[in-house]
């Protein structure tokens, strides 16, 4: 894909982080109800996933430019 990513962890809706050194988190553009969709990378494994989480939650955003 080209796509490479520094682990950056995140912080859930309390404040507290987590992660920090193993991996990365990303919002999607897409609301999931009261939450968003988010992307994790994991540098254990290389793998992909999908999450939702508390609009309060803090994570990385990738900005495209056209």
């Amino acid at each position: 894909s080209g796509f490479s990513a520094l682990p950056g962890g995140g912080r859930n809706d309390n404040g507290g982080f987590y992660n920090v050194s193993s991996n990365a988190y990303f919002w999607s553009s897409s609301p999931y109800g009261s939450s968003a969709w988010d992307r994790n990378l994991y540098s254990g494994d290389g793998n992909v996933g999908r999450g939702s989480s508390g609009r309060r939650s803090g994570f990385s955003v990738r900005c495209v430019r056209d």
